[in-house]
C-alpha cells in the first residue's frame, strides 16, 4: 500500500473550531508521515493547530443566492483558490485534498487506488484514476415530478491521486467571474436552471469536473447546467468511469460531521447520488465486462421519501451527540424529528397510492 510519507495533504477552507482540529489529528493518526498543508484565510485563527505548512490566503469574495429569503453563499472561488494554493506547495508524489471539516477514521481509501484501472478508449485524461466520495457525486436530480440527468457532477469533498493528476484536474481551472456566475439564471430569465431555485451557471462540483474535461477534449461543451442531452450524458458517464473511483464511507473511512448520513450507505440510493454498487455497475458496463461486483444491490426504497429519511437520520445523530446543546436536543426531539417523520410517512403513503393507481 502507498506509504503516508509519499503523500501531501491539502486541508483547505475556513477553520472550524471543532472539526478542523479533529481533521488534523485524524490525519496524524492514520497518515503519520504525510505532509500537512493547511490552506486557509488571513483572518482565521490557527493557534494550536497541527500542520507542516501554513498558507493564509486573501479570500476571494463570495456571492450569495437568495433562495426563498435564505442567503446561501456560493463559495466556489474560495474552495478553488485555497485548493490551488495548497497544491502549489505540495511536494510529494501523491496528494489528498480535504475539506477542513472532514475526518478520517482509517487510511482504507488507499487500498482502492490500484483497483478499477481498466479503461475505455475515450476521455482518458489522468495517468491514474482519482479517488473521490459518493456524497454529492450526482448522476440525476429531481425536478418537479421527473428526474433530470446531471453530467460531470463529481463530489468535491475530497480527492486522492497522483499529485500531477490533481494538478491537471484543479490547478488550471479558472476562478469564475462574479456575480455573473452565481446570478447566471437571474440574468438569463429565459432559461431554466437544473438545481431548483439555485441561480448559478453550474453547481461547484459540476463546474470543477466539466471545465476540466471541456478544456482537454474539444467535443465536450455545455453552455450551462441546463444544456443537457443524451450525447453529453454519455460522454460524462465515460469520462467519469475512465478517470475516477467513487467510494462510500465503508471504503474510504472519510466522513463529514455536517452530514451525519455520509456514514450510511443507504443514503445515496435515494437522491440521485452514486453508491459503490452503482459505480461498480458502471465500471462493469464500460470497462470490464468480466468484473464481479462485490457489493449487493441496494434494496429499493421510494426515492420521493429519500430526503425525509436522510433528515430523520440527521436529527437522530444530533440527538445522540454529546456535543449538541440541550436546547437544540429539545428542538430536535419535539420539532424537527416529528416533522421529518411525518413527511417521510406522508411521502411513502403518497408513493404507495401513486404506485397502486399506476398499476390498476
Amino acid at each position: 500500500m502507498i506509504s503516508s510519507n509519499d503523500i501531501s495533504i491539502i486541508v483547505q477552507g475556513a477553520i472550524n473550531d471543532k472539526e478542523t482540529p479533529q481533521c488534523l489529528t485524524s490525519i496524524r493518526k492514520y497518515l503519520p508521515g504525510a505532509e500537512i498543508i493547511l490552506s486557509t484565510w488571513e483572518s482565521e485563527e490557527v493557534t494550536g493547530l497541527d500542520y507542516d505548512i501554513l498558507i493564509q490566503n486573501k479570500a476571494p469574495g463570495a456571492v450569495f443566492m437568495d433562495i426563498n429569503g435564505r442567503k446561501i453563499y456560493n463559495n466556489i472561488n474560495r474552495q478553488l483558490y485555497s485548493t490551488q494554493q495548497g497544491l502549489k506547495h505540495a511536494g510529494r508524489k501523491y496528494a489528498l485534498k480535504l475539506r477542513s471539516d472532514l475526518i478520517l477514521t482509517s487510511p482504507q481509501f488507499l487500498e482502492y487506488f490500484d483497483q478499477f484501472q481498466e479503461r475505455t478508449g475515450n476521455y482518458r485524461l489522468f495517468n491514474r484514476k482519482i479517488l473521490t466520495d459518493v456524497f454529492f457525486s450526482r448522476y440525476k436530480i429531481k425536478t418537479g415530478k421527473h428526474y433530470t440527468i446531471i453530467p460531470f457532477h463529481i463530489s468535491d469533498w475530497w480527492f486522492f491521486g497522483l499529485k500531477e493528476d490533481l494538478d491537471t484536474y484543479l490547478l488550471q481551472t479558472p476562478l469564475v467571474k462574479e456575480p455573473e456566475f452565481t446570478d447566471y439564471f437571474k440574468l438569463n430569465p429565459d432559461k431554466t436552471g437544473t438545481f431548483g431555485l439555485a441561480t448559478f451557471k453550474f453547481a461547484p462540483e459540476q463546474y470543477f469536473c466539466y471545465s476540466c474535461f471541456a478544456r482537454n477534449f474539444d467535443d465536450i461543451y455545455m453552455k450551462d447546467c441546463s444544456d443537457i442531452n443524451d450525447t453529453i450524458s454519455q460522454k460524462s458517464r465515460e469520462a467519469i468511469i475512465n478517470n475516477f473511483i467513487i467510494l462510500g464511507y465503508e471504503q474510504s473511512g472519510i466522513y463529514l460531521n455536517k452530514y451525519p448520513c455520509s456514514k450510511h450507505p443507504q443514503a445515496h440510493e435515494f437522491v440521485g447520488m452514486y453508491n459503490f454498487y452503482k459505480y461498480q455497475s458502471e465500471y462493469k458496463e464500460f470497462c470490464d465486462s468480466s468484473y464481479k461486483i462485490s457489493t449487493p444491490k441496494p434494496v429499493y426504497e421510494d426515492e420521493n421519501a429519500g430526503f425525509a429519511k436522510l433528515r430523520i437520520q440527521k436529527h437522530l445523530t444530533k440527538l445522540k451527540s454529546p456535543s449538541t446543546p440541550l436546547v437544540r436536543k429539545f428542538e430536535e426531539l419535539f420539532i424537527s424529528l416529528p416533522v421529518s417523520v411525518f413527511l417521510y410517512i406522508y411521502k411513502l403513503l403518497k408513493s404507495c397510492f401513486t404506485h397502486n393507481h399506476d398499476t390498476n
